[in-house]
């Protein structure tokens, strides 16, 4: 054989490794922790139920208990967590992998948050709200959760100014 038809033969199969990572290698990543991607029908269903019942929870420990388990969901795989090493150009060509649910179970945990801090915050639960308001921000740091941050650091904003202070024997609020 030449070197022209080795050379050839070698592109040739470099570019059916390439296309074979990036079509069949990309999509065969396996979780590396148990709560990666590995939910089944009926577990859905299970954080749905959830997601509802934190919306129409009637206290915060109730609500709280939801936001657990939504926390808890599968988390989608990035390409730099990937356990098979992808070459840059593939990651620069390929998008963020989605969970491949209906439902972003971190979408329903941030919006379950925001639920429970308004929530606290109108029940006087000053410290609960506060600390889930910071917690939104320091939890979805993604710019697909941009929405979500910029909620709680507006409510974060307006929190000191509501905020009730002890001036005598009952609270009074600042304004």
């Amino acid at each position: 054989m030449t070197y022209r038809k080795k050379a050839k033969s070698l592109r040739i199969l470099l570019g059916i490794t390439i296309i074979s990572l990036s079509v069949v290698g990309c999509q065969s990543f396996q979780p590396k922790s148990p709560g990666e991607l590995a939910l089944k029908n009926h577990d859905f269903i299970g954080l749905w139920d959830s997601y509802n019942d934190c919306l129409t929870g009637s206290t915060t420990q109730e609500m709280q208990e939801h936001l657990s388990i939504l926390y808890s969901a599968p988390k989608p795989i990035s390409l730099d967590d990937s356990p098979i090493p992808v070459p840059k150009f593939l990651k620069n060509l390929s998008s963020t992998r989605n969970s491949r649910l209906a439902v972003d179970p971190r979408a329903m945990a941030a919006s379950c948050s925001i639920h429970l801090a308004e929530f606290a915050q109108q029940s006087a639960d000053w410290d609960t709200s506060l600390r889930i308001w910071q917690s939104i921000i320091e939890n979805y740091p993604e710019p697909q959760y941009a929405f979500y941050v910029s909620e709680a650091s507006q409510a974060i904003e307006k929190f000191s100014s509501i905020r009730p202070v002890s001036l005598s024997s009952r609270d009074s609020f600042i304004h």
